[in-house]
């Protein structure tokens, strides 16, 4: 039994040995998984890192194309260069020092669920995976599709459509920075309506607070103020960069679509499967190729929806 103490993402994952943080929807999204890290291996839990990246992999120096799969690809901290973006590299360098030990992130190029589910399969196999947790940088994953606004969703339904697919028994995703697309016109009260519907069908499995001080807090602060130095003249995060300033104890206005509160520095953890089956249009996002034929489909089927009002609550 699951106490306030101890959350039921906790007991999802018990007797989990090997698992797979992928970061959903863009480089930077791999960042969240960074407080899972030492939550899980402090449980003699075996972790590995993937992200969708946004990088131009092909042309990354060094980094390792998988022969049988093109669109996936290991690089590690000898691949990171101020010269080019890649938040990924920046990553498992900063993560190879702290940790004391190498560390790759598996790199996924912007592709169609077809082969981005072969790529994860290869990993599955490759490391004998038994759990994935899905990583969204906001909360646009958890959308149904049917909202006023769903923000920038190819990648990340790219990936749940991947994810969806594989044989894996234990499917989380894992959100941070709810309050963080306000520019991408998503709604609080649209996100917090599908917390709601998850909670009703068993599927919201608790949320947990970035707090400094805390190991899992300290060490996603130090990576990100580490990745974001290193790429210093490339596109950050806005999410992350957000996420930082409510750990701080930020508060309040800061600028155009900023509003920082202690939302943002939240994770929610759903059962992935759940979220998968509500959704309004997922299934016909499989047997795509490419991430121009699942943003097309993701338009068309947006055509054919009764699009549900616009909410507004009093936060």
């Amino acid at each position: 039994m699951e106490t306030m103490l101890e959350q039921p993402i906790v007991a999802r994952l018990a007797g989990c040995k090997r698992v797979l943080l992928a970061g959903c929807g863009g480089g930077y999204d791999i960042l969240g998984a960074v407080p899972l890290i030492p939550a899980l291996r402090a449980r003699g839990v075996e972790v590995h890192l993937a992200s969708l990246s946004f990088t131009y992999l092909n042309g990354l120096d060094g980094a390792r194309q998988d022969p049988a799969h093109p669109n996936l690809y290991e690089v590690d901290g000898a691949h990171a260069t101020e010269l080019k973006y890649c938040p990924e590299a920046w990553l498992a360098r900063f993560l190879s020092t702290r940790l004391g030990e190498p560390q790759v992130v598996h790199c996924f190029d912007k592709t169609g669920v077809v082969p981005l589910t072969a790529a994860y399969r290869a990993l599955i196999a490759r490391y004998a995976i038994d759990a994935i947790v899905l990583v969204d940088g906001g909360i646009d994953a958890v959308l149904r599709g049917d909202e006023r606004s769903i923000g920038t969703p190819s990648e990340d339904l790219a990936s749940l459509a991947a994810v969806a697919d594989v044989e894996v028994s234990t499917k989380l995703l894992a959100c941070v920075g709810l309050g963080s697309e306000w520019r991408d016109g998503i709604s609080h009260a649209d996100a917090l309506e599908r917390v709601a519907v998850m909670t009703r069908r068993g599927a919201f499995l608790g949320a947990a607070a970035l707090v400094p001080g805390m190991p899992e807090a300290d060490l996603y602060r130090d990576a990100l103020a580490d990745v974001f130095a290193h790429q210093a003249d490339m596109k950050r995060s806005h999410v992350h960069a957000v996420v930082d300033a409510a750990c701080r104890g930020e508060f309040g206005d800061r600028g155009p679509h900023v509003w920082l509160s202690p939302l943002l520095n939240l994770f929610w953890f759903f059962d992935a499967t759940a979220v998968i089956a509500d959704h309004a249009f997922l299934p016909e996002l499989r047997g795509t190729d490419t991430i121009w034929e699942v943003s097309a489909r993701v338009e068309a089927a947006r055509k054919t929806l009764a699009l549900r009002p616009r909410a507004a609550i009093p936060i």
